[in-house]
């Protein structure tokens, strides 16, 4: 067996591993003034979404081109995210403990949209990494795909935020989840989900494709 082959299957699984830890390392720093984080989760699932597609050549170039072309559109998608999400994570809060029929009524309401803003935000950095559209259409397409393939999204939403809670809850090990992440555990996250959002995305490439060839 030549491992040296390109399409040998250790070779491919190798290529693969040095993909993710490399686009992950990327992310960490790129992500390390909070503000940039949208435009570097963006990055990263473009890096991720070749590598599932086979044809992720050059990690580094290619994710600081995806980081500088798709950096407005993330920025402003991100930080809408956090002040939105802020305000209604602090609203559910706050109208936690009331007694009034009213304080329940808009306790649920802003619980049941923040849900629909934690569906949407799962999508739309992968959306905004796989196709070029106005932020508008960008933000309606992420909600449709969302409730189009919501047995899809509700295993994306567990992959991306059970180990999230599993780090926050044995905070014993820290450390050790610590280091998972830095090296590796964002870029595996963001690939695991990039080989559902690629089935998702995928007729629509197609059909962007035979568009621009047409």
């Amino acid at each position: 067996m030549n491992l040296l082959n390109e399409d040998n299957v250790v070779h491919i699984a190798l290529n693969k591993i040095g993909d993710i830890v490399i686009a992950n390392l990327l992310f960490v720093l790129c992500s390390l003034p909070l503000i940039t984080a949208g435009p570097a989760l963006t990055a990263l699932y473009h890096c991720m979404l070749r590598t599932v597609k086979g044809n992720n050549n050059g990690t580094i170039k290619t994710y600081f081109r995806a980081f500088k072309q798709n950096f407005l559109q993330s920025f402003m998608i991100w930080i809408g995210i956090l002040a939105f999400g802020s305000i209604l994570f602090l609203n559910t809060r706050f109208l936690l403990h009331t007694d009034s029929e009213y304080g329940k009524l808009f306790f649920y309401l802003s619980g049941a949209v923040l849900g629909l803003l934690v569906i949407t935000a799962l999508y739309i950095f992968p959306v905004i990494a796989a196709f070029s559209n106005t932020l508008g259409n960008l933000l309606k397409n992420s909600f449709l795909f969302a409730f189009m393939h919501f047995p899809s999204t509700m295993a994306i939403a567990v992959i991306s935020i059970l180990p999230l809670y599993m780090t926050y809850q044995d905070l014993k090990l820290l450390p050790l989840y610590a280091c998972c992440w830095f090296f590796f555990g964002f870029g595996l996250t963001a690939y695991i989900n990039s080989l559902m959002f690629y089935r998702i995305f995928k007729p629509y490439l197609e059909k962007e494709e035979e568009i621009c060839e047409s």
